[in-house]
């Protein structure tokens, strides 16, 4: 048993979260090991709306904290990765939108402010009965346009795992947690391959499998995970430009069209689930809703035969109690147990955080793992990004 390899940190989980968490902790100077049961990105990392952005909806929830953060980190992704993550303008027609003009506006003059400093245009107004921007939608009446950003999802995974590892960190793809137990004062973990590990610190960033991967620890949260799908479905072409649209519906959600290599990508969709899926697939009813979201602006006919591509991903977000999917908290929380050797718990988060996610996470562990330097990567520049 003593010639078990020794860890700082054991971080299970290789989405966005956990490849973030180990390239923070490889640049303090940490011995950093990820497993992941299956491959870098697998699942809901690969499966968003491939956008990095404030989150404009949130505000109408009161969440101004994590736009905020969201807006801060957004301009910061700009400036280390900034041939992975790319502008791009989004419009927004008010012609028989739900929500006011004026409520809207605030919104938008609200959006260009909170994040401080801001290197992209501001919000405007425009009439799209005369814009060009207008181009391919039934409703061709005032609208508001405003620039966020784009990425390519699993690329930023694998960009922040290949520096993680450049940096001198360890990850085993294939590899499952089996089972970890607290042993004089350090982890003991039994991975799929056989082997034991040994680590100072323990780090669940499964997503959705965070409760399920927490039980394999013998540790019970406070907080537990909500489970949410979301869908994504392209369609042929529905406008030329490189902008997208950001669509309101009559239930007041907010549904994304924006050009795709295969044409136009709608969504996405909020759909409690009760159990995480490797694989699932988007259901007849998303497939309608989105349906009905494109009938309901834009000129082009399309029905199910037209659809030429989907994906679904389960976004595991922390249960704050809110009975609509659409308003639980898109904010991570972070719950760290030290009954012993500690655990650190990620609950939710989104992908344009990830990088926060990752330094909060190594500074509640600082003085569990003395030997690691500080944080390093807000102005550190992405390899490859």
């Amino acid at each position: 048993m003593s010639d078990a390899p020794t860890f700082d940190l054991l971080i299970v989980g290789g989405g966005i979260n956990g490849v973030g968490i180990a390239r923070d902790a490889a640049g303090r100077g940490g011995k950093v090991l990820l497993v992941e049961r299956d491959t870098l990105a697998a699942h809901t990392s690969s499966a968003s709306s491939k956008l990095i952005h404030g989150g404009l909806r949130y505000l109408e929830q009161g969440a101004v904290g994590l736009v905020r953060e969201s807006l801060r980190e957004r301009e910061r992704l700009m400036r280390i990765a900034p041939t992975l993550v790319r502008t791009i303008e989004f419009v927004m027609p008010m012609d028989g939108a739900p929500r006011p003009a004026w409520m809207v506006g605030l919104g938008l003059a609200i959006y260009d402010r909170l994040g401080g400093s801001n290197s992209l245009p501001r919000s405007r107004k425009l009439d799209l009965s005369s814009d060009p921007l207008g181009e391919g939608l039934i409703r061709r009446g005032p609208a508001f346009a405003y620039w966020d950003c784009r990425v390519d999802d699993r690329r930023l995974v694998e960009l922040n795992a290949d520096d993680a590892v450049r940096r001198g960190g360890a990850i085993m793809t294939g590899t499952e947690l089996v089972e970890a137990r607290r042993d004089k004062g350090q982890w003991r973990a039994t991975i799929s391959t056989g082997e034991t590990i040994v680590a100072k610190a323990l780090v669940n960033a499964t997503g959705p499998w965070v409760d399920e991967v927490n039980r394999r620890t013998g540790v019970t949260p406070r907080g537990r995970a909500r489970l949410i799908k979301g869908s994504h479905i392209v369609l042929p072409t529905l406008f030329s430009g490189d902008h997208g649209f950001l669509l309101q519906n009559d239930d007041r959600r907010v549904i994304f069209a924006i050009p795709h290599a295969k044409g136009t990508m709608i969504g996405t969709t909020d759909v409690p689930v009760d159990a995480p899926d490797a694989a699932p697939t988007i259901s007849e009813a998303e497939t309608l809703y989105l349906l009905a979201v494109v009938q309901r602006w834009f000129a082009r006919p399309v029905t199910e035969a037209d659809i030429v591509a989907s994906w679904s991903g389960i976004r595991s977000l922390y249960d704050d109690g809110r009975s609509d999917p659409s308003r639980v908290t898109r904010d991570y929380k972070l719950e760290l147990n030290r009954d012993g050797p500690p655990l650190l718990t990620v609950f939710g988060g989104k992908i344009t955080t990830f990088r926060r996610l990752a330094e909060d996470a190594l500074d509640r562990l600082k003085r569990d793992l003395p030997n690691m330097t500080g944080a390093w990567t807000g102005e550190a520049p992405l390899p490859g990004g």
